[in-house]
Protein backbone atom coordinates (compact mmCIF):
# COMPACT_ATOMS: atom_id res chain seq x y z
CA UNK A 1 0.00 0.00 0.00
CA UNK A 2 1.46 3.35 -1.12
CA UNK A 3 1.60 6.31 1.24
CA UNK A 4 1.16 9.77 -0.27
CA UNK A 5 2.24 12.98 1.43
CA UNK A 6 1.45 16.53 0.45
CA UNK A 7 4.28 18.75 -0.77
CA UNK A 8 3.98 20.77 2.43
CA UNK A 9 4.32 17.66 4.61
CA UNK A 10 7.31 16.45 2.61
CA UNK A 11 9.00 19.82 2.88
CA UNK A 12 8.38 19.99 6.62
CA UNK A 13 9.85 16.51 7.17
CA UNK A 14 12.75 17.11 4.78
CA UNK A 15 13.52 20.45 6.41
CA UNK A 16 13.60 18.92 9.87
CA UNK A 17 15.87 16.10 8.69
CA UNK A 18 18.13 18.49 6.78
CA UNK A 19 18.53 20.56 9.95
CA UNK A 20 19.30 17.44 11.98
CA UNK A 21 21.87 16.28 9.43
CA UNK A 22 23.66 19.63 9.16
CA UNK A 23 23.68 20.09 12.93
CA UNK A 24 25.10 16.58 13.38
CA UNK A 25 27.91 17.33 10.94
CA UNK A 26 28.57 20.69 12.59
CA UNK A 27 28.66 19.09 16.03
CA UNK A 28 31.06 16.39 14.81
CA UNK A 29 33.32 19.05 13.32
CA UNK A 30 33.19 21.12 16.51
CA UNK A 31 34.13 18.14 18.66
CA UNK A 32 36.97 17.16 16.34
CA UNK A 33 38.38 20.66 15.86
CA UNK A 34 38.20 21.40 19.58
CA UNK A 35 40.51 18.46 20.34
CA UNK A 36 43.11 18.86 17.63
CA UNK A 37 46.40 20.71 17.56
CA UNK A 38 46.62 20.66 13.77
CA UNK A 39 45.99 23.60 11.45
CA UNK A 40 42.53 24.33 10.06
CA UNK A 41 43.47 22.98 6.63
CA UNK A 42 44.97 19.80 8.04
CA UNK A 43 41.96 19.22 10.28
CA UNK A 44 39.55 19.78 7.37
CA UNK A 45 41.48 17.25 5.28
CA UNK A 46 41.19 14.70 8.07
CA UNK A 47 37.52 15.52 8.74
CA UNK A 48 36.56 14.93 5.13
CA UNK A 49 38.80 11.89 5.04
CA UNK A 50 35.97 9.91 6.64
CA UNK A 51 33.52 8.28 4.26
CA UNK A 52 30.94 8.73 7.02
CA UNK A 53 31.30 12.51 6.85
CA UNK A 54 31.20 12.66 3.06
CA UNK A 55 28.17 10.37 2.82
CA UNK A 56 26.26 12.24 5.53
CA UNK A 57 27.07 15.51 3.77
CA UNK A 58 25.42 14.09 0.66
CA UNK A 59 22.47 13.01 2.83
CA UNK A 60 22.18 16.54 4.26
CA UNK A 61 22.25 17.99 0.74
CA UNK A 62 19.55 15.54 -0.37
CA UNK A 63 17.25 16.46 2.52
CA UNK A 64 17.87 20.13 1.74
CA UNK A 65 16.92 19.62 -1.92
CA UNK A 66 13.73 17.81 -0.91
CA UNK A 67 12.96 20.78 1.33
CA UNK A 68 13.58 23.44 -1.33
CA UNK A 69 12.12 21.79 -4.43
CA UNK A 70 8.84 19.94 -5.00
CA UNK A 71 9.38 16.18 -5.16
CA UNK A 72 8.01 16.16 -8.73
CA UNK A 73 11.05 18.17 -9.83
CA UNK A 74 13.45 15.66 -8.25
CA UNK A 75 11.97 12.44 -9.63
CA UNK A 76 13.72 12.15 -12.98
CA UNK A 77 16.26 9.47 -13.97
CA UNK A 78 19.26 11.65 -13.06
CA UNK A 79 17.91 12.55 -9.65
CA UNK A 80 16.83 8.96 -9.04
CA UNK A 81 20.32 7.76 -9.89
CA UNK A 82 22.00 10.26 -7.57
CA UNK A 83 19.64 9.68 -4.64
CA UNK A 84 19.95 5.90 -5.00
CA UNK A 85 23.75 6.09 -5.09
CA UNK A 86 23.66 8.16 -1.89
CA UNK A 87 21.32 5.58 -0.35
CA UNK A 88 23.85 2.85 -1.13
CA UNK A 89 26.69 4.88 0.39
CA UNK A 90 24.87 5.61 3.63
CA UNK A 91 23.77 1.99 3.99
CA UNK A 92 27.41 0.89 3.68
CA UNK A 93 28.38 3.49 6.29
CA UNK A 94 25.89 2.04 8.76
CA UNK A 95 26.77 -1.60 8.05
CA UNK A 96 30.55 -1.17 8.26
CA UNK A 97 30.25 0.82 11.46
CA UNK A 98 28.00 -1.66 13.22
CA UNK A 99 29.90 -4.73 11.99
CA UNK A 100 33.51 -3.55 12.16
CA UNK A 101 33.95 -0.30 14.05
CA UNK A 102 31.35 -0.08 16.80
CA UNK A 103 33.39 -1.88 19.44
CA UNK A 104 36.64 -0.03 18.78
CA UNK A 105 35.75 2.87 21.07
CA UNK A 106 33.36 3.58 23.95
CA UNK A 107 31.66 6.94 23.47
CA UNK A 108 29.73 9.10 25.90
CA UNK A 109 27.78 12.33 25.92
CA UNK A 110 27.80 14.41 22.74
CA UNK A 111 30.19 11.97 21.07
CA UNK A 112 27.70 9.16 21.55
CA UNK A 113 24.83 11.32 20.31
CA UNK A 114 26.49 12.50 17.11
CA UNK A 115 27.90 9.05 16.44
CA UNK A 116 24.41 7.55 16.64
CA UNK A 117 23.04 10.22 14.33
CA UNK A 118 25.70 9.79 11.66
CA UNK A 119 25.93 6.01 11.73
CA UNK A 120 22.40 4.89 12.63
CA UNK A 121 19.53 7.37 12.63
CA UNK A 122 20.34 9.45 9.56
CA UNK A 123 21.03 6.31 7.47
CA UNK A 124 17.73 4.74 8.56
CA UNK A 125 15.77 7.95 7.94
CA UNK A 126 17.39 8.45 4.54
CA UNK A 127 16.49 4.92 3.41
CA UNK A 128 12.89 5.51 4.50
CA UNK A 129 12.71 8.81 2.59
CA UNK A 130 14.32 7.25 -0.48
CA UNK A 131 11.71 4.50 -0.44
CA UNK A 132 8.80 6.90 -0.01
CA UNK A 133 9.88 9.69 -2.37
CA UNK A 134 11.64 7.97 -5.26
CA UNK A 135 9.23 6.49 -7.82
CA UNK A 136 9.90 3.11 -9.40
CA UNK A 137 11.02 2.65 -12.98
CA UNK A 138 13.80 5.25 -13.02
CA UNK A 139 16.80 2.94 -12.54
CA UNK A 140 18.74 0.23 -14.35
CA UNK A 141 21.54 -2.17 -13.47
CA UNK A 142 23.86 -0.38 -15.93
CA UNK A 143 24.14 2.41 -13.32
CA UNK A 144 26.13 0.31 -10.86
CA UNK A 145 29.44 1.28 -12.44
CA UNK A 146 28.60 4.94 -11.89
CA UNK A 147 27.72 4.25 -8.26
CA UNK A 148 31.27 2.95 -7.70
CA UNK A 149 33.03 6.10 -8.94
CA UNK A 150 32.62 7.99 -5.67
CA UNK A 151 33.87 5.15 -3.39
CA UNK A 152 36.90 4.59 -5.67
CA UNK A 153 37.77 8.29 -5.62
CA UNK A 154 37.35 8.27 -1.86
CA UNK A 155 39.75 5.33 -1.47
CA UNK A 156 42.36 7.16 -3.53
CA UNK A 157 41.92 10.28 -1.42
CA UNK A 158 42.08 8.36 1.88
CA UNK A 159 45.27 6.57 0.83
CA UNK A 160 46.88 9.81 -0.33
CA UNK A 161 45.85 11.48 2.92
CA UNK A 162 47.41 8.63 4.88
CA UNK A 163 50.57 8.76 2.80
CA UNK A 164 51.00 12.49 3.46
CA UNK A 165 49.91 12.61 7.11
CA UNK A 166 50.18 9.01 8.43
CA UNK A 167 46.50 9.30 9.31
CA UNK A 168 44.26 6.61 7.83
CA UNK A 169 40.57 7.13 8.65
CA UNK A 170 39.74 3.44 9.05
CA UNK A 171 41.78 0.49 10.33
CA UNK A 172 40.99 -1.70 7.32
CA UNK A 173 42.72 0.77 4.99
CA UNK A 174 45.62 1.57 7.32
CA UNK A 175 48.58 0.73 5.11
CA UNK A 176 51.03 1.26 7.95
CA UNK A 177 49.44 -1.52 10.02
CA UNK A 178 48.06 -4.03 7.51
CA UNK A 179 50.01 -3.31 4.30
CA UNK A 180 48.85 -2.65 0.74
CA UNK A 181 47.90 -6.26 -0.15
CA UNK A 182 45.44 -6.43 2.77
CA UNK A 183 44.11 -2.95 2.02
CA UNK A 184 43.46 -3.93 -1.60
CA UNK A 185 41.78 -7.15 -0.50
CA UNK A 186 39.57 -5.22 1.94
CA UNK A 187 38.77 -2.71 -0.80
CA UNK A 188 37.62 -5.51 -3.10
CA UNK A 189 35.31 -6.95 -0.44
CA UNK A 190 33.84 -3.53 0.31
CA UNK A 191 33.41 -2.87 -3.42
CA UNK A 192 31.45 -6.12 -3.66
CA UNK A 193 29.23 -4.87 -0.84
CA UNK A 194 28.60 -1.68 -2.82
CA UNK A 195 27.68 -3.75 -5.87
CA UNK A 196 25.40 -6.02 -3.85
CA UNK A 197 23.42 -3.21 -2.26
CA UNK A 198 23.31 -1.31 -5.55
CA UNK A 199 21.73 -4.37 -7.15
CA UNK A 200 19.24 -4.72 -4.30
CA UNK A 201 18.10 -1.09 -4.40
CA UNK A 202 17.86 -0.98 -8.18
CA UNK A 203 15.90 -4.25 -8.22
CA UNK A 204 13.60 -2.88 -5.52
CA UNK A 205 12.73 0.14 -7.67
CA UNK A 206 12.33 -1.63 -11.03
Amino acid sequence: MEIHFSDMAIRFIAGALALAAWLSLLLQWTLMYGRTSYSLGHTLARFFGYFTILSNTLVAISFSLWFVFPVSQLSGPVEGTVFTAICVYIIIVAIIYHLLLRKLATLQGLDQLVNAMLHTWLPVLYVICWQLLLPAGKLGFHLIGYFLIFPVLYLIYALLLGHRTDHYPYPFINVLEVGYPTVLRNAVFIALAFVLFSCLLIWWKL
